[in-house]
């Protein structure tokens, strides 16, 4: 159970790459705008890490818990940047949404948080399916099991709570609801990739999804925050675009009051996208943002 409000703090709001890319940064005739605003002051939202948030509320215990929200390869620099700034002191548990780099190649750095006070040693929660158990158990193996480590070094420990794709589960006394969408599809079948979205309090999260089943909207309709996939203005076979982002928020009957968009690549300004969705403002239709890394909201 919850005490008062519920804060999402955004530690990435960009796609796997993240925003710059190097190459466009170091290129001898560089041309590429996004990437090299963020060399400057007024440039500085066009940074985006891996998406990935914190949520942070007050138990009814009285104590703050802290639930993130995929760990992927950039999520040293945004914990370097934004926990102290949000005054983020410990991890509580990882809720994870699929198993992509971007959303998980950051575990190994969640040893520290594990080994707070070495002489009494604590092991995260992590909630995951079972595909992406398998594909932690094949990348790190020793995350899964201790004795494959090679010695040396301190590792991470994990405590394992696999989630149903069609079943709620709980994590700190708040309630999550997995909304699972495809996310491009495997080349060799044609199957989808399917990765969970999630729906907690009055938010659903869905960071990576190039079409959303109809049973997945139903458990999303009637929230009042919806956090959605955009990756650039064009179409692509992994990720909604923002056009495609734009279209889904206002097809929701009701509309959510608010909506995020997440999960840019460096051919989208965030200047000039917020300034679009600003414009189609109306008393008749979602508001619609660009999330830039280190926003708080409250849900």
């Amino acid at each position: 159970m919850t005490t008062g409000s519920i804060d999402l703090i955004f530690l990435g709001t960009g796609t796997s790459s993240g925003v710059p890319s190097v190459p466009c940064l170091t290129d001898p005739n560089p041309s590429c705008k996004v990437c090299l605003s963020t060399l400057t002051p007024e440039g500085i939202k066009n940074i985006k890490r891996n998406t990935s948030a914190m949520i942070h509320f007050v138990h009814d215990d009285g104590r703050e818990r802290n639930i993130l929200l995929d760990c992927g390869k950039s999520y040293y620099e945004s914990a370097r940047q934004w926990f102290p700034k949000h005054k983020i002191t410990h991890i509580d548990a990882l809720v994870i949404t699929h198993g992509h780099a971007d959303a998980l190649f950051g575990l190994d750095d969640l040893r520290s948080w594990c080994l707070i006070d070495k002489d009494h040693p604590r092991s995260i929660p992590i909630y995951l399916d079972q595909h992406t158990m398998e594909i932690i158990a094949t990348t790190f193996p020793y995350m899964v099991d201790s004795s494959k480590a090679t010695g040396g070094g301190d590792i991470p420990s994990f405590t394992y709570h696999i989630i149903e794709h069609d079943k709620d589960f709980e994590v700190e006394g708040i309630k999550f609801t997995p909304l699972p969408v495809h996310h491009g599809k495997y080349m060799s079948t044609g199957e989808p990739f399917w990765s969970l979205g999630f729906r907690f309090k009055d938010l659903s999260w869905v960071s990576d999804c190039s079409s959303i089943p109809e049973s997945t909207t139903e458990k999303i309709r009637g929230s009042k925050i919806l956090v959605i996939d955009g990756l650039k203005e064009t179409k692509h076979p992994s990720h909604f675009s923002i056009p495609e982002a734009i279209e889904y928020t206002h097809g929701l009957n009701p509309q959510p009051e608010r909506a995020f968009v997440v999960g840019f690549c460096h051919s989208a300004d965030h200047y000039k996208e917020d300034a679009r969705m600003q414009g189609l403002d109306n008393e008749n239709v979602a508001r619609i943002r660009i999330a830039y890394d280190g926003q708080r909201i409250t849900i």
